[in-house]
């Protein structure tokens, strides 16, 4: 006699228990990661059954859950295809000597002063040509991060202003996996996203390149080594041929962007051409090149400096990121279908009635939902759902959430040390998260202005009279 398993009806958490749920959360993080320091990935992955325990009294079952966590997990799998991508890039474009001879004319080139603004904009232009912040991080960040070792430049500086100039170009770019997932999750055009995000990343591009212009002339360039950039240059032209066709992988996998390509396909090409080119033409060892690329680079430079700048990358350098993002993104969907954040803003809704205290709702909800989870596209499902009705109820156009998903959400993860973006940074620069985080100014400023758009009302986009009653009518608001 087949006997039928009885479920649970499903109900929504109250207010005391949605605020339960997060505080244990909160905690299981704090104990795990900063006192225990135990790996995100193993933080996020035990907390399921955390996540698990709280769901039950709620109506859901153990596989419910999972096939929610698996279904919002495949959303990310392009993003684990690129990071896989980047790591292999990283190694095959140190072996075919593209990111030395970056680093090689960049010593020769650059001028100490002003070598933080360069690289701010030189990563803001490449980001913004290639769509990839990842990318130009992994590629051209590595390189400048070298130079600017070169030079004596703290290397806090130089990643915040790679950092900065990475996510400005990413941010404003049609062809960011990261833009067009906050515009389409919001249902807004691509290209209107874009331009609202202007009144934000603007300002605070400029802002930082100030700062950064300030810190140029500061201390920390105020003693370059000569005979240090002449040894590293004398490092590299010994161990590769330093030249023009080198950069070739280069200039395929931003042209192939450019034309609008797939980024893990541009990526991948990239990396294979990189690979042909560190065999016949650097001359590397076939079987050693390949294990680069997933094993990462690993060469005798005779030289330190050499050794740790460019001993790095391959697809196993990714491993601890893709799991925090699989791990973190599965919890999060978990929390979204308990509607554990939407029954804390909607407590709070009637109270929110204005322009400035919506926008500040938005990003409260965006910087809640990256630090329960270190995910910034959890962070931007979380402000769909949670506040987008109510936009439209005060007269705001969903680009205004749309922004917040960038200026909080994918700038955010770079300034909590368990984000995805953190962890990328952390493992393919080779630099400590104290170290760079003081000076990713963009990260701060970008939120900061979409306050003060709120507040004063320059930037936001409102719906008109007729639209208002358009939407009433649909049935919309």
């Amino acid at each position: 006699m087949n006997e039928t398993k009885t479920q649970l009806p499903k109900k929504d958490p109250s207010f005391a228990y949605a605020s339960l749920v997060l505080v244990t959360i909160a905690i299981i993080m704090v104990c795990g990661i900063r006192i225990f320091q135990a790996p995100l990935a193993v933080v996020m992955f035990l907390s399921w059954l955390i996540v698990n325990f709280f769901a039950h009294f709620l109506g859901y079952t153990y596989p419910e859950l999972e096939t929610i966590a698996i279904d919002t997990i495949r959303n990310s799998i392009q993003a684990v295809i690129i990071m896989l991508g980047v790591g292999v890039l990283i190694s095959a474009w140190i072996a075919a000597g593209t990111v030395p001879t970056i680093i090689y004319y960049g010593l020769s080139l650059i001028n100490p002063s002003y070598f933080l603004v360069a690289t701010l904009l030189i990563c803001a232009l490449t980001s913004m040509f290639t769509g990839t912040s990842w990318g130009t991080i992994g590629t051209v960040g590595i390189a400048l991060l070298g130079i600017g070792n070169g030079m004596g430049i703290h290397p806090g500086m130089v990643a915040g202003a790679l950092i900065s100039g990475s996510w400005f170009g990413d941010k404003l770019s049609p062809l960011s996996d990261t833009t067009n997932f906050a515009s389409s999750v919001m249902g807004v055009p691509l290209m209107t996203h874009v331009k609202h995000m202007l009144y934000t990343t603007v300002p605070a591009l400029i802002v930082s390149a100030i700062l950064f212009l300030i810190l140029g002339f500061g201390a920390g360039t105020a003693n370059v080594n000569t005979d240090s950039i002449s040894t590293i240059q004398a490092g590299l032209q010994a161990n590769y041929h330093i030249g023009l066709i080198s950069l070739i992988p280069m200039i395929v996998v931003i042209t192939l962007l450019l034309m609008r390509r797939p980024a893990s396909q541009s990526i991948l090409i990239g990396g294979a051409l990189g690979i042909l080119f560190a065999i016949f033409y650097q001359g590397f060892d076939t079987s050693m090149v390949l294990k680069a690329a997933l094993t990462g680079f690993d060469y005798d430079f005779n030289n330190d400096f050499l050794s740790k700048l460019l001993n790095r990358g391959g697809m196993d350098s990714m491993t601890r990121t893709i799991q925090a993002l699989i791990f973190t993104t599965g919890m999060g969907g978990m929390l979204r279908e308990m509607r554990i954040l939407n029954v804390l803003v909607g407590k709070i809704s009637h109270r929110i009635n204005s322009t400035f205290s919506s926008i500040a709702t938005g990003s409260f909800v965006s910087y809640l939902a990256i630090a329960l989870t270190g995910s910034h596209m959890f962070a931007a499902i979380m402000v769909q759902s949670t506040v987008l009705d109510l936009f439209k109820k005060n007269g705001l156009k969903p680009e205004n959430a749309s922004r917040i998903c960038e200026d909080c959400g994918t700038l955010g993860v770079t300034l909590i040390p368990y984000g995805v973006t953190a962890l990328f940074i952390v493992d393919t620069l080779n630099i400590s998260f104290s170290q760079y985080v003081p000076y990713a100014f963009l990260c701060y400023l970008c939120p900061i202005f979409g306050l003060l758009c709120g507040l004063t009302g320059l930037g936001i986009a409102r719906y008109s009279k007729e639209e208002m009653l358009k939407l009433n009518e649909e049935g919309n608001m």
